[in-house]
C-alpha cells in the first residue's frame, strides 16, 4: 500500500514592516523566540478555538491542512486577530420610509474596494499593538471621528468570533476574527450623519460606499457569512 508524504512548500512573504511581523524563516534559532498559546510581548498568539499543537517550533492550524506552510502573507505564525465592524443602517426610499423585499426590511452595509482587489470588503481587518481600530478602517476615516467610532464599536454587538476562512490561511498561520455589529436604525442619527461627513479614503483608488444587503452582494465569501449573521440578528432581507 502506497503512502503519500505530505510535504508542502514553505512559503514566507518578505514584508516592508519587519519589525511587525514574525521572523521569515523556520529554523528552530528563529523560532524559539515565540511564544504560542499565550499573550507574547504585544502579540496575542491565543486562539479562540482553544490551545492549539505546536510541531518542531511551528503553530498547527486547528482547521486542518491547506497546502501550504510557513507564516504566508499574514504576520504571524499563529492566529492573526482581525476586528471587522458590520456597519449598517436601513435602506430608505426617498419619502424616508425602509425599503423591504419579500416583506423583510432591507439593510445597507457600509463596504469598502482597496486597489487590487477585485471584490469589495467590510472595513476591518488587523489592528496595530495597543490600537482598538483597525488599520484599513483608519484610511477611510478621518482622524477626528476615531474616537466617536471607538465609542461606537464599544456600544455594538457582537455576532461572530472565531476562525475564517481566507485565501491567506497556512498549515501555520491564519485568521481569526471578532465581527461586531454597528446599526444605526434611525435616518436622524447624529453619529450616522457625522460617519457619513468623515467618510474619506486616503487613497484615491480606494472607494467606500453603502450597498444594498443582499446574497448577491459582491464581498469576499467570509465576509458575506458575516453579514447575513447581521440580517438575521435584525430580521432583515438578505
Amino acid at each position: 500500500m502506497e503512502f503519500l508524504i505530505y510535504d508542502p512548500p514553505f512559503y514566507t512573504a518578505d514584508r516592508k514592516d519587519k519589525a511587525l511581523v514574525d521572523p521569515t524563516g523556520d529554523t528552530p534559532e528563529s523560532l524559539s523566540r515565540i511564544s504560542y498559546n499565550a499573550v507574547d510581548g504585544p502579540t496575542d498568539r491565543r486562539s479562540f478555538h482553544g490551545s492549539y499543537a505546536v510541531q518542531d517550533g511551528l503553530p498547527l492550524n486547528p482547521m486542518g491542512r491547506t497546502g501550504l506552510r510557513g507564516r504566508g502573507a499574514l504576520s504571524f505564525f499563529g492566529p492573526n486577530h482581525t476586528l471587522q465592524p458590520v456597519v449598517t443602517r436601513w435602506k430608505r426610499n426617498q419619502d424616508g420610509a425602509i425599503c423591504r423585499k419579500s416583506v423583510r426590511k432591507v439593510l445597507d452595509v457600509l463596504v469598502v474596494k482597496h486597489p487590487r482587489s477585485e471584490h469589495w470588503a467590510l472595513p476591518g481587518g488587523s489592528r496595530e499593538p495597543g490600537e482598538t481600530l483597525p488599520r484599513k478602517l483608519k484610511q477611510v476615516l478621518q482622524r477626528e471621528f476615531w474616537p466617536a467610532f471607538e465609542s461606537l464599536l464599544a456600544r455594538g454587538k457582537e455576532v461572530y468570533t472565531g476562525y475564517m476562512d481566507d485565501a491567506r490561511n497556512t498549515d501555520n498561520a491564519w485568521i481569526e476574527t471578532v465581527a461586531i455589529s454597528v446599526h444605526f436604525p434611525d435616518q436622524s442619527d447624529v453619529e450616522l450623519n457625522k460617519l457619513n461627513m468623515h467618510l474619506l479614503a486616503q487613497d484615491p483608488e480606494t472607494s467606500i460606499r453603502w450597498q444594498v444587503v443582499d446574497k448577491r452582494i459582491p464581498l469576499y465569501a467570509s465576509h458575506k457569512a458575516i453579514l447575513q449573521k447581521v440580517a438575521t440578528l435584525f430580521g432583515a432581507y438578505y
